[in-house]
């Protein structure tokens, strides 16, 4: 694989939007060093903050150390990326395909706008995962995230299509505004749950300290989808891979101020 091995922390965060499979294809290692990366108000050459080894362009390792790397995978459409350590804002901003393995935390805004491909995050994630850019009405449209720690607030904010599955607790107002796809969440989640959601389903194991009262409890339900989407996750790297869709489940429709189409399910037997 190419790695890239990043030589200091700099003082100004870095766009890595250019260091991706489908960008880096057919270049070699000196062209690779001379491409140029904004930091702050200066352009900032990859040799310069990387030293590089390697030429599998679509097989890329970068090995980060800080948070000041941005925009790691945007916009990607196939290949392999994996950080080795935390990155800041945006990882795989629109991206359309391929896959991103951070071995540690992202920042704010990862897999914001996301049409497809994986995301997969060892650690924790910031807020806004999955969810629009700011002025923008339209959150990940489509993709798999897969976060094994804990995610800020406003997870999957104007989410639109997708599925975001979490290992560990999320905080306030996750699946707010959320326009339709699937939110799982093994740990407990925060204040305001579903909080101006339209459509899509949020799974969880636990119920919640606080359900608005604007979503109504319409009991407990056999539903046959469940065991077609447990299915479509045997696959995965996550724990939801040895999960058995529950029996049955607590069904909790909602947000009524917006339509009412939006659904919280709960396990009525301590699964997701």
């Amino acid at each position: 694989p190419l790695t890239l091995t990043q030589r200091f922390v700099p003082h100004q965060r870095v766009d890595c939007s250019t260091l991706t499979p489908t960008l880096l294809a057919g270049k070699s290692a000196r062209e690779i060093a001379a491409l140029q990366l904004q930091s702050g108000n200066r352009k900032l050459p990859v040799g310069e903050l990387f030293t590089l080894s390697g030429d599998d362009t679509q097989n890329l390792i970068i090995e980060c150390e800080g948070d000041k790397l941005e925009r790691i995978g945007a916009r990607m459409t196939g290949g392999r990326v994996r950080v080795q350590g935390d990155c800041g804002a945006y990882a795989g901003l629109q991206m359309r395909g391929g896959e991103i393995h951070v071995a540690g935390s992202v920042g704010a805004f990862a897999a914001c706008q996301m049409r497809g491909g994986l995301l997969c995050i060892d650690d924790d994630a910031g807020e806004f995962l999955g969810s629009a850019l700011p002025g923008e009405t339209l959150g990940m449209a489509g993709g798999t995230v897969i976060v094994k720690g804990n995610v800020g607030d406003r997870c999957g904010d104007r989410m639109r299509r997708g599925q975001i599955l979490i290992e560990g607790h999320a905080a306030d107002y996750c699946a707010s505004r959320m326009l339709a796809g699937t939110i799982a969440v093994i740990g407990s989640v925060g204040a305001n749950l579903g909080f101006a959601m339209q459509r899509g389903t949020v799974l969880l194991r636990d119920t919640p300290a606080h359900i608005l009262p604007t979503f109504g409890d319409c009991g407990t339900h056999e539903l046959a989808f469940l065991k077609l989407l447990f299915q479509s996750w045997t696959a995965l790297l996550s724990r939801y891979a040895a999960f058995a869709p529950p029996p049955r489940v607590k069904r909790i429709v909602g947000d009524l101020a917006n339509g009412g189409r939006g659904e919280i399910l709960i396990s009525a037997r301590g699964q997701p």
